[in-house]
């Protein structure tokens, strides 16, 4: 068998480089290893407005739980801090129905989706990638995009690196018959809660909510039955799915011979949420164009499709940089300084002003708003006052300010 493209994995990052190669016109096989698109189901959930439109992805009812308009933040001792939007923000999905919208867009473009059927090891000839080798053989192809996700095998077969660093324990489930405030996502900060990230809880309706939480410690249910029980006190919850959570960045090469890595196989996700679907599904379109282009100039080698890498890191590099930022110097800041920070923003009165940059910023290019907090005086002063001089030197430099 023979395509001229070929997808490794389903998930939105794959079904995206297939939607959007199949429109192009090019012949795309896409291949999930389950037999169901969006299972296992393991993700927060929580996608902006804007992004869903970069990704020509139309809100519906479909896969639409909940609409968020705002958040709460809560230090590590509990003090909260509130950003309480004008407008809808982002969406709660169901995860799976997304996903099964993004197979339908694919398959309506052209796309064909191969499911149940697992990639067990990509076709390499004259040192470049020619095709696959799945359940019914081989599949040969002029250039596979590889969606498989975290664990990188067929990436590391053929020398390139899936993140290595940054790598944390993901968890999730979902409660129901609680109190949680409609519209407004929580935020748990702490190393009692989630050393190395935080906890979330993401309302699905009147009296239900998405919960989970992301750690460096490999006791991530353990810590997830504490939050829950702190949050909500006794409740039932749905079995928790674990999913690994990327905070490192970008893998150093994204591109071999026929090859192309997208998604979070290419650690292309943000790292001050872990969130991939909206920075995957990006480079997914990026990653389909460069394809398209190298098919049209019958050069699928690693030199053309080195134009994929420059492309995404045209789009996103400067989020990636500003984001991974934040996550360094978040990470080395200890609960006591959290706490202290949370209370001087309170104490200042800065809440409002913090709300308006959030207000005015975007979800997903995080850059902007993260540069103008850094350059408000009032910030910088709650900044000095909470961490001292030398902290906020350090935060500044990592921005080049």
């Amino acid at each position: 068998m023979k395509a001229e493209a070929i997808v490794v994995g389903g998930g939105p990052a794959g079904l995206i480089a297939a939607r959007e190669l199949a429109s192009r016109g090019v012949e795309v096989k896409a291949y999930e290893e389950h037999t169901v698109i969006g299972e296992p189901n393991h993700c927060a959930g929580i996608l902006s407005v804007e992004g869903l439109a970069r990704l020509d992805v139309k809100p519906s009812p479909e896969f639409i739980q909940h609409e968020v308009r705002g958040g709460v933040a809560y230090s590590p001792d509990g003090t909260p801090i509130r950003i309480t939007g004008s407008r809808t923000r982002a969406y709660i999905v169901d995860r799976a129905a997304f996903d099964r919208h993004l197979a339908g867009q694919a398959e309506d473009a052209g796309a064909e989706l191969i499911l149940g059927h697992r990639v067990r090891e990509l076709l390499v000839e004259e040192n470049r990638v020619a095709g696959v080798l799945g359940n019914d053989g081989p599949v040969d192809a002029e250039v596979v995009i590889d969606c498989e996700g975290t664990a990188g095998f067929l990436a590391r077969s053929v020398g390139l690196g899936p993140p290595e660093r940054g790598v944390l324990s993901g968890i999730n489930t979902e409660v129901s018959g609680v109190e949680v405030e409609p519209g407004m996502v929580e935020v748990w900060l702490g190393e009692d809660v989630a050393p190395g990230f935080f906890a979330w809880v993401a309302p699905m309706g009147d009296d239900s909510a998405r919960c989970g939480l992301a750690c460096e410690s490999s006791d991530a249910k353990v810590l997830l039955e504490k939050f829950l029980e702190k949050r909500f006190g006794e409740t039932e919850h749905t079995i928790p799915v674990r999913w690994p959570v990327l905070k490192g960045g970008p893998v150093a090469k994204t591109y071999g011979e026929g090859l192309l890595l997208v998604g979070d196989v290419a650690g292309q996700t943000k790292p001050t949420t872990g969130g991939g679907v909206i920075f995957g599904g990006l480079c997914a379109v990026e990653a389909a164009k460069t394809v398209c282009s190298a098919l049209k100039a019958d050069d699928c080698s690693a030199e053309y499709l080195s134009r994929y890498e420059t492309a995404w890191e045209e789009l996103l590099g400067r989020e990636f940089s500003s984001m991974l930022a934040a996550r360094r110097f978040a990470d080395g800041i200890s609960d006591d300084r959290k706490d202290r920070l949370f209370g001087s923003l309170k104490s200042s009165g800065l809440e409002g002003t913090l709300e308006r940059l959030v207000e005015e910023g975007d979800m997903d290019m995080q850059s902007g708003v993260l540069r103008s907090a850094l350059t408000h005086p009032g910030m910088i002063g709650v900044l000095v006052s909470s961490l001292g001089r030398l902290a906020l030197a350090e935060l500044r430099g990592l921005f080049n300010l």
